[in-house]
Formats: structure tokens, sequence, C-alpha cells
């Protein structure tokens, strides 16, 4: 099939959460089935920056000048094709403060490519709600009569930030991409309850869970590498790794390390900040915790293993988190976890063990599920160990990505 992946930001844009790598996972994975995946996605990468149009392009550098000047009639950069067979088109955005303060994309030159190809593709899958990429698509796409499929990935509530903005938006534009999707995915059962409470019909939502990229780890971490690079020699690491917004919950997380009876602990919070950064660090001065407290900003790639893999706990204690992609990565690098029960995350780690769950925003609950995890570190690795074999059966990419292509066949098969 000729699948369209329409996406507000780009794998490589790490500063935006679990959904751009999700993306070029599902994107990768589907290609090595055998399908020609096309990419439509912005330049952002994260507050100050925008991704390099020659990034990942040495496969298409002798061909770029010729597809320049076609590629400028659209505004967008030459089309890049990966060696994993992936074609990406990347739309500059019209601001790329907007993009990250805001979510506010706007990606010059979208609107036409897609007024005149969409027709081309037999699929479309459209990730995240609300973000104009996703709604230029869906308009383009029924016009030339292609089925899509929309995965909000958490997105489809009205959560956090410019609540009534975004009841502005779902009011005039929302509403009509959600009714207008083939099939609305949930990664989770908390997932499906959010899409059943929003209105959408029971036959329309497919539960599908999120893929893992398990490339990433066919190279062991070596461990200590992230001790030694922030002088952590000799102590227990107490790990959150994810974006710093209110609904991560890391204040509760500070307040439950203040209360750890352990002075040979410290806790590590690893993100970028969308906003809640001044007044957690507020927070661990208020609880003299400043000298115990390292705030690294955000980790790409690499990094971030290594910061899972040297970690003797990961908290992720996270409100409304449908799936949780950094829980499972914790895993896979055999380190134990600790989360809320709230949502899907909690279903999630419930199913597949490695950890505890605790009730939300519960401290108390917290400081002792640490304290478990901290008492105990080579009984909780082995146990993550033995949680990651199951994390592997039942979310790695091929296995993902076969249930996504037979969704895609049964949609579009007969019409296409």
């Amino acid at each position: 099939m000729r699948i369209l992946h329409v996406t507000p930001y780009a794998p490589d844009a790490w500063a935006y959460g679990g959904i751009p790598r999700l993306a070029g996972t599902l994107a990768r994975g589907l290609a090595r089935r055998g399908h020609d995946v096309t990419v439509c996605t912005t330049d952002v990468a994260d507050a100050t920056s925008r991704l390099s149009p020659h990034e990942d392009s040495r496969d298409e550098a002798r061909s770029a000048d010729a597809g320049r000047a076609k590629a400028s009639r659209f505004g967008a950069w030459p089309a890049r094709r990966h060696a994993d067979g992936v074609e990406f088109r990347v739309f500059p955005n019209l601001s790329n403060r907007l993009a990250y303060r805001h979510q506010l994309f706007w990606p010059i030159g979208l609107n036409g490519y897609l007024r005149i190809h969409a027709r081309q593709f037999d699929i479309a899958h459209l990730h995240a709600c609300r973000n104009r990429p996703g709604a230029l698509a869906a308009r383009h796409l029924r016009r030339a009569g292609v089925p899509y499929v929309l995965a909000p990935n958490g997105t489809a509530p009205r959560l956090e930030r410019r609540r009534l903005a975004k009841h502005a938006y779902d009011a005039f534009v929302g509403h009509r991409v959600m009714r207008g999707a083939a099939r609305v995915l949930a990664v989770s059962g908390a997932e499906r309850g959010q899409l059943h409470d929003l209105g959408v019909a029971p036959d329309a939502i497919r539960v599908i869970p999120n893929p893992l990229d398990l490339d990433e780890f066919s190279t062991p971490i070596v461990r200590g590498t992230f001790r030694e690079r922030h002088g952590l020699p000799d102590t227990r690491i107490v790990l959150f790794l994810g974006k710093l917004t209110p609904r991560k919950r890391v204040d509760a997380l500070i307040r439950a390390f203040a209360r750890l009876e352990r002075t040979d602990a410290r806790l590590v919070i690893a993100g970028n900040d969308m906003g809640s950064g001044h007044g957690l660090r507020a927070l661990v001065r208020a609880h003299g915790l400043q000298h115990r407290t390292l705030f690294t900003g955000l980790l790409r790639g690499r990094d971030r293993l290594e910061a899972l893999a040297d970690a003797h706990v990961l908290v992720y204690p996270s409100q409304h988190e449908i799936f949780g992609l950094v829980p499972l990565e914790a895993l896979l690098s055999h380190t134990p976890v600790v989360v809320a029960d709230d949502c899907g995350c909690g279903e999630v780690i419930a199913s597949t063990g490695g950890g505890l769950v605790t009730p939300l925003g519960d401290v108390a609950a917290l400081t002792q599920a640490i304290e478990r995890l901290l008492d105990a570190p080579s009984q909780w690795r082995l146990a993550a160990a033995a949680a990651a074999i199951r994390v592997r059966a039942s979310y790695a990419s091929d296995i993902v990505c076969s249930q996504i292509d037979e969704m895609y066949a049964e949609i579009a098969g007969p019409t296409r």
C-alpha cells in the first residue's frame, strides 16, 4: 500500500515527547513490511532550533539539487529517502516559537502538497489532535476519497493548558477531523474509555498499543556512563525522564523524594522545560534538596538510554498517561519503575510487571514504593529484566505493525 503519515513533529524532535518517535517507529516498521511510506511533517526541533534540511539525507545527496526546484514549488525541502525506506517531506514552520510554546504548527507548503498528492495514497495515518498538519491532511484526504486513521495518543481530551482555545478548535475543526476518521486508534483500554466519553462510536475505535523501537537496544548500554558524566559515582539514582509539564506530576515526586529516610539517593530530573521548570526548581529549594537534585535538561538518543540504565528506579507519576513509553524503555534497560494508577500507564505496567503502581498524587505511597525498590536493587533489576521479555513480546515494532497493517487492509483494501 501507499501509506501517508502526517505528524506535527519529525522523529528527531526529541523535545516534543513520545509521539514523534512513535510515528517514526511505525513508519519504519511498515516500510519493512513492504509498503511505500511517506511522512509529512514539520521542521521543529526544540524551543530554539529547527531540524536541518540536510539531516539524514545522505542517501539523496546527489539528487538533492535536482529535487530542490520541484520541492520549492510547495515550500518543502527535497524528499529524503532513509536507508530504511521511508520518504520524508519536511515543511518549514512559519514560527518555531509559536510551535514550541503554543503548539501552533503552520507548515509552509503542506497545503499545496496535499492538494496535489493526497489522492496518490491508499490510506493515511494522522498523529495527535488539534494541529494544523492533521487538519489540512484530513480535509484533502476527504476530498480525495482516501480513508484515514486518527491516532490521538492521549491528546483527545482537553487537558492542561489553553482549554478554552481547545474547545473552540474542536467546535470548528477538531470534531470534523475525528468524525471523518475511518478508525480512531486507542493505545490502551484507558484511552478507549477517553474516546468513548468523547462520543466516538465504539465500532470506530481500535485498540492497538504503541510500538517500541527495539533496534535502539540492540547495542548494550555500558552502565556507569551517565554516572561518570554527571559525577554520581556511589549514589542511588531516582530518575524522572520526560517533558516538564504539570501533567507529569514531577511535583509529587519531589515531595516524595524529600520524605526518603536515606541520604545515599540523588534525584535526577531529565527533560525539557515546557512551562513547569521554574516551579519545580522552587519546590526543590523549598525542601532543601538543591544539593541532592540534578536537572539535566533534555536528553536525546543514547544519552537517555544511559540515564535509564544507570538509574536504580524510574519514577513516572504522570496523570492521564494513556500508555507511557518511557517506563517500558526503562524496563528494556532492566531498570524497575514506579508509575501512577490513574490511567493507561498503570494498566500497562500492571500487566508486564517490573515495578510498582501507586495511587495518583499519593506522596506517602510514592515514597514507600521508591524505598522498596531502593532497598532491594538486585531483586528489582531481575524483576525488570523478566518484565522486559514480556514487553518485547507485546510491544515490539514488528508485532504492533502487523496489527496496524491488518487494520489498514481492512479499511483500504476493498476501496483502493
